[in-house]
């Protein structure tokens, strides 16, 4: 069981979004290290485009994937990460410490390093197991992002999803008819909110 992660404390990061991560992240993501990754993705939630409901090119998994897609990106793992029969590598949260025996160590289903820094990020706050124990997202499409690539989204079946406290619970279904409850902190989005297109925020107000 996961037990080594540490839960976002939000004022921590606030003004420690990096400007230059995306490039920072298209370089050289290999020199980036998780608490680095968090403080420009938690970090991000402080500004005023995140209050408009932005979220930057640099913290989506799925502008990166089809980005080194593009350009030819090979990853040395990626014909690994590739598994033709997918049902049988269903990687269930109840189950979460059985990892793949005959695919390398990564948990993760990507093709890009920079997919995998945000996901070990996201990784690095929780075990998404229980409501105390949530992944900390600051976009509900981050969520599905996640699923598709740690429990491969593709293969399962959205059931049933809701919302309390802050925390988004996602029940899927697999194969067999098991259910598999993972939840989300996304608190900081009902935080923050959405700002109204007459309403701008000042150098003291801003993402509070």
């Amino acid at each position: 069981m996961k037990t080594n992660f540490k839960k976002v404390n939000y004022p921590e990061y606030k003004g420690m979004y990096d400007e230059d991560i995306k490039a920072r992240m298209e370089t050289a993501p290999e020199n980036i290290d998780i608490e680095t990754m968090r403080a420009s993705l938690y970090g991000y939630t402080f500004t005023k485009e995140y209050a408009n409901g932005k979220i930057p090119d640099e913290l989506s998994m799925d502008y990166w994937e089809e980005r080194n897609l593009e350009i030819g990106f090979e990853n040395p793992n990626f014909e690994d990460c590739e598994i033709p029969d997918v049902s049988k590598y269903i990687r269930t949260f109840n189950n979460i410490d059985s990892l793949l025996e005959d695919v390398d160590d990564s948990p993760y289903f990507c093709v890009s390093s920079q997919e995998k820094l945000l996901l070990e990020a996201i990784d690095s706050t929780g075990d998404g197991k229980t409501p105390e124990t949530a992944l900390c997202v600051i976009d509900v499409h981050q969520e599905y992002e996640y699923i598709q690539r740690v429990v491969r989204l593709s293969v399962l079946q959205l059931v049933k999803q809701s919302v309390k406290n802050g925390i988004d619970c996602l029940e899927l279904e697999d194969y067999d008819g098991r259910i598999e409850k993972v939840y989300f902190d996304i608190s900081r989005r009902f935080e923050v909110g959405y700002l109204n297109p007459s309403t701008t925020l000042s150098s003291d107000t801003e993402g509070t």
